[in-house]
């Protein structure tokens, strides 16, 4: 008799012991230099580390398809931009919250220099530009652009032409368009790219904007928050060692993104293109965000009101609401 309560017991501690934890996790994240802090994560075993199982990860072309997959999938965790994060919850009523940052700025305007030389360049008629579909932050950011340019809205609106990022890229290099708006790392290949440049960053026009942020449901804040701020110590200890020296990460990062490069072209039907990323690439591509985990309500709610006034959700709430931070 006491032998099997001695095992009882054993089995109540383990238990206890595992209380608030999630072992096992299915990640959805962006196929852009945005998720350096995920990729540098797992390359480095800092989850497995940690007691965390990457059970699945499944990667999208922005922040809108990791949106729409983190509502119809169930994923535990995300990788996503604060834009479409706060539209899943506003728009979309997914019951999500942003436990940390991963980056701020990391858009940026890259024209045809040949065509493009000024800002004021891109209200000329005849102008070609690509944006991200309504949603998008790269759409957020024309916004942005259109606001704080000065522009003759008649004149500029009519020049924008929606299409994904990879798109963009192949219409650029045709001559399709002749200045296109696109998160890193497509902004840094595509100033790369000969006769091509970088008219403006996205921290000329809104300085240090919230970039992505982790995102986890509400089940994972309720039921597993031992396992949440694991999450969040492995995204600052993966940060930190980043910014210590980030040759190892942009080899991770360009790794990453080749080895991805093929369903993305698949998502997007551009079997054509060329997406290679060279560690140059990634790391001239990291070196234009401010990688930090730190967010702030001050930040997410001036972004909710521009999202508001730009007509991206019906009304404003407290960005209290969606933010789990360290207290």
């Amino acid at each position: 008799m006491k032998k099997i309560i001695f095992g009882v017991a054993l089995i109540v501690a383990a238990a206890s012991a595992n209380e608030g934890e999630k072992k096992d996790l299915r990640f959805a994240v962006e196929y852009t230099s945005h998720a350096t802090s995920y990729y540098y994560a797992e390359a480095k075993e800092l989850f497995q580390g940690n007691g965390i199982n990457v059970e699945d990860v499944k990667v999208y072309v922005s922040g809108v398809g990791v949106a729409t997959a983190f509502a119809k999938e169930h994923f535990d965790v995300a990788y996503m931009c604060l834009v479409p994060a706060i539209n899943t919850y506003a728009n979309g009523g997914v019951p999500i919250k942003i436990i940390a940052g991963t980056h701020k700025n990391g858009y940026g305007v890259v024209v045809n220099s040949s065509r493009i030389k000024t800002l004021q360049d891109l209200e000329k008629e005849g102008v070609k530009i690509g944006v991200g579909p309504k949603g998008t932050v790269t759409s957020f950011i024309e916004e942005v652009l259109i606001e704080k340019g000065g522009f003759d809205q008649t004149k500029v609106r009519k020049n924008f032409v929606t299409m994904n990022a990879s798109k963009q890229i192949m219409a650029l290099k045709a001559g399709l368009v002749d200045a296109i708006i696109v998160p890193e790392h497509f902004a840094t290949l595509a100033a790369g790219l000969e006769g091509m440049g970088m008219l403006v960053q996205s921290q000329d026009l809104w300085k240090d904007l919230q970039g992505s942020v982790i995102v986890v449901s509400d089940t994972m804040v309720e039921k597993y928050p031992k396992t949440v701020e694991k999450i969040k110590k492995i995204n600052q200890q993966a940060i930190y060692e980043i910014n210590q020296d980030n040759n190892e990460a942009s080899v991770i990062v360009a790794k990453n993104l080749n080895v991805y490069q093929d369903r993305i072209k698949t998502q997007t039907k551009s079997p054509s293109i060329d997406l290679t990323v060279t560690p140059q690439i990634a790391k001239g591509s990291i070196e234009n965000l401010i990688l930090t985990s730190d967010i702030s309500v001050e930040e997410v709610q001036e972004v909710i009101d521009k999202m508001v006034q730009y007509g991206f959700i019906r009304e404003s709430f407290d960005a209290r609401e969606i933010l789990v931070l360290d207290q």
